[in-house]
């Protein structure tokens, strides 16, 4: 099952450029698959912040189960 995406909502991408991960603050290196929050713009390795990922689309989609969605 898949939630209504906005454009706020944490997605897991390649990183574009080198930056900082948010959680550990190491390097993060251009072409590695990081979570990314555009809430707050911070980045972050897919290690470090998957759980907190996977907890967020949960969420998600019980919102929309709540506000009947799902049909």
């Amino acid at each position: 099952m898949s939630h209504t995406h906005y454009a706020g909502d944490p997605r897991q991408i390649t990183a574009r450029f080198p930056s900082t991960c948010h959680t550990c603050g190491k390097p993060i290196k251009k072409g590695e698959t990081i979570i990314y929050w555009p809430n707050g713009k911070k980045a972050g390795h897919y290690d470090c912040d998957i759980e907190d990922y996977r907890q967020s689309i949960a969420s998600f989609e019980d919102e929309d189960r709540y506000n009947n969605v799902y049909h």
